[in-house]
């Protein structure tokens, strides 16, 4: 008997399944198009985090590269899939580019709330042009944190996405704090999307779900 022979029959091809939908940028780049993926069911990739550059989305700079952005489906309707912002990172080799001998690097790590209820975790870094002390490194961070407290809850989720992704927001961060030390760079490294108005009352919602459901079995049991 010969071992290791191939059982019969055909082998499904999965891929003739799915279906390709194409991607649009988040409300904040224009809602443009931004790639191809191919999906199974519309509803099991609603919420699929996919990742991306900020080359991909505006194609200007190659130097946006160094940037990378995750978007998450929000809703596919005939082909075609919405996402919102997630958030953004810098590249790692950027990030190593940034870092050199006998300078500091100052972060600051903080959650921050849009005017329309977008609450963000924010990341900043600043690397100094030589070393600095610990008093110099906590004032660079004071400065940064209420600069930021003051300016995020002034802007929309998109109008805070433009400035945190495209350097807007690391250039007003560079005047404030270059009072302090000399700067080599300071800008957002990272953000996260924390909270939404939506998930945010869902979350209200669910307690108050529980608390009529517990309270109609009581009064079952005692009827």
């Amino acid at each position: 008997m010969v071992k290791g022979g191939k059982r019969g029959g055909r082998v499904r091809d999965k891929w003739r399944d799915k279906q390709w939908v194409v991607v649009k940028s988040p409300s904040a780049f224009g809602g443009g198009f931004l790639n191809y993926i191919p999906i199974t069911v519309s509803e099991l990739a609603k919420g699929r985090v996919i990742e991306n550059t900020m080359f991909d989305i505006l194609k200007q700079d190659p130097t946006q590269h160094q940037t990378k952005v995750f978007v998450q489906i929000d809703k596919i309707t005939e082909g075609s899939a919405t996402t919102i912002f997630k958030g953004h990172e810098y590249a790692k080799e950027f990030l190593r580019s940034l870092i050199r001998r006998g300078s500091s690097m100052i972060t600051h790590v903080h959650d921050y709330m849009t005017m329309d209820g977008y609450t963000f975790r924010v990341v900043l870094i600043a690397l100094s042009q030589k070393r600095l002390n610990s008093s110099k490194k906590h004032e660079i961070r004071m400065i940064a944190h209420k600069a930021l407290e003051d300016k995020i809850p002034k802007l929309t989720v998109d109008q805070f996405v433009q400035e945190a992704t495209m350097g807007k927001m690391g250039a007003d961060l560079l005047a404030a704090a270059k009072i302090i030390a000399p700067l080599r760079h300071i800008g957002i490294k990272k953000t996260k999307l924390i909270s939404t108005p939506e998930s945010r009352a869902l979350l209200m919602a669910k307690p108050i779900e529980k608390t009529v459901s517990s309270s109609t079995d009581k009064v079952d049991e005692q009827t």
